[in-house]
C-alpha cells in the first residue's frame, strides 16, 4: 500500500506522542457546544454504585490583547471562546469517582492544575500522581499501579488575538472567535473549530477534525488517523488535509493550493478554483468525488488502477495537442473552459467523478 508520506509522519508523530498504554477511543457522537458545555459543568456521570466529587475554581490571567495560553490536559474537555478586554478567564473543574465518598476526594488530592502566568503568556497543565509533574512511563492516571478515575474540564474566555497552543491526550477541544494563532491536538478526542484567523494545524489520532467559517491567514493543516476531517467555507493560501482510515470532505473552499489524501476514506470537494490554483487530490482505496462551479476552468487528470473515472463536465484536448482527450475506464485528461487552474485526481481501487455543481 502507498500511503501519502504526509500521513505516514502525521501517523508515526502522533503515536510516538501517544503515553504509553493510552487507549485510543473511537470518535464519539457529536455534542452541540451548549450540550458539551452542560456535560462539563456535570462532569462524568459515575458509574452505578460508585461516588461521585468534584473541586471547581476559576482564576483570571492578565494576558493583554495579543497574549500567548498554552493549555494542556490529559482526561476532559476544553473549550475556550472570545472575551472582552485583555483578560482571560478559565474554570477548572476536577471530577473524580470512587467507591466511597473518601476514595474519590483521594483521587481528586492526585490531580492538580499547575497554572504559570508571566508577561502576557500563561501556561494551564494538568498534573496527575504525587510528586509533580508525570514524564512518561505508562498511563499518566495511574498511581503506584492504581487506576486513577480523574478528569479536568478547562472552560476558558480568552481575548480574540490570543495565540493558542492545546493538547489533549483524551478529550474533545472546541475553539470559536479566535483569531490568534492556534494549534490544537488531541489523541482521542474531537476537533472543532468555528471562526479562526491564523490556525496551523489541527490534528487528532482517533476523534474527527472540523474547521468551518474560518477566514485563514496563511496556510491550513488539518489531519486525523482514524477520524473524519471536515472543512466548509474556510479561505486560505494553502490547505492540506488528510486522513488514514476517515474521510477528507472540503465544502465552500477558497483557496490557491490544496492538498487532501486519505489511505482508505473518500475524499469530496464542492465548490470553485482560483486561476492558477493547484488541487491535488489521492486515496487509495476510497473513493473521490470532486463537484466543481460551472465556471471553473482547470486541466485534469485523473487516474485510477482499478477503479471507474469519469467526468460530466466536458473535455477539450489540450492546446497544441493533435490528439483527442484521453478517455478511458481508468484515466481521463483534457481540459475544460480556459484551462487555467489544475485539478489532478488519484486513486488505487477507488473510482473518481469530477461533476458539476
Amino acid at each position: 500500500m502507498n500511503t501519502h508520506p504526509t500521513t505516514t509522519r502525521l501517523l508515526l508523530a502522533l503515536a510516538l506522542a501517544a503515553p504509553a498504554g493510552t487507549a485510543l477511543a473511537q470518535p464519539g457522537p457529536e455534542r452541540t457546544p451548549r450540550e458539551a458545555r452542560d456535560a462539563m459543568r456535570r462532569g462524568p456521570l459515575p458509574p452505578p454504585g460508585r461516588e461521585e466529587q468534584s473541586e471547581r475554581q476559576t482564576r483570571t490571567l492578565k494576558l493583554g490583547l495579543e497574549g500567548e495560553l498554552a493549555l494542556a490536559n490529559i482526561a476532559g474537555d476544553i473549550v475556550v471562546t472570545k472575551s472582552s478586554g485583555g483578560e482571560a478567564t478559565i474554570e477548572i473543574v476536577k471530577t473524580a469517582h470512587g467507591r466511597t465518598a473518601d476514595e474519590a476526594r483521594a483521587q481528586l488530592a492526585l490531580v492538580d492544575v499547575a497554572i504559570v502566568e508571566r508577561d502576557g503568556r500563561a501556561e494551564v497543565k494538568a498534573v496527575y500522581g504525587r510528586g509533580g509533574d508525570w514524564r512518561g512511563g505508562g498511563d499518566p492516571r495511574a498511581e503506584h499501579g492504581r487506576r486513577m478515575s480523574t478528569s479536568v474540564a478547562y472552560t476558558v474566555a480568552a481575548p480574540a488575538g490570543t495565540r493558542l497552543t492545546i493538547a489533549s491526550v483524551s478529550g474533545s477541544i472546541r475553539v470559536s472567535d479566535i483569531r490568534g494563532y492556534l494549534s490544537a491536538s488531541s489523541v482521542s478526542g474531537t476537533i472543532r473549530i468555528a471562526n479562526g484567523g491564523r490556525i496551523g494545524d489541527a490534528k487528532s489520532v482517533s476523534g474527527n477534525v472540523e474547521i468551518v467559517d474560518s477566514q485563514i491567514e496563511g496556510a491550513l493543516e488539518a489531519q486525523s488517523v482514524s477520524g473524519n476531517v471536515t472543512l466548509r467555507k474556510i479561505a486560505a493560501r494553502r490547505i492540506e488535509v488528510g486522513s488514514v482510515s476517515g474521510g477528507v470532505v472540503l465544502q465552500d473552499v477558497k483557496c490557491d493550493r490544496v492538498e487532501g489524501h486519505s489511505v482508505s476514506g473518500p475524499i469530496e470537494y464542492n465548490g470553485g478554483f482560483t486561476k492558477a490554483g493547484r488541487y491535488e487530490f489521492a486515496s487509495h482505496s476510497g473513493d473521490a468525488r470532486i463537484t466543481i462551479d460551472g465556471g471553473s476552468g482547470f486541466e485534469l487528470e485523473a487516474r485510477s488502477f482499478s477503479g471507474a473515472v469519469r467526468s460530466d463536465l466536458p473535455l477539450v484536448a489540450e492546446a497544441g495537442d493533435r490528439q483527442e482527450p484521453s478517455n478511458s475506464r481508468h484515466s481521463l485528461r483534457g481540459v475544460h473552459g480556459d484551462g487555467s487552474a489544475v485539478l489532478e485526481v488519484t486513486t488505487f481501487s477507488g473510482d473518481i467523478l469530477v461533476a458539476r455543481r
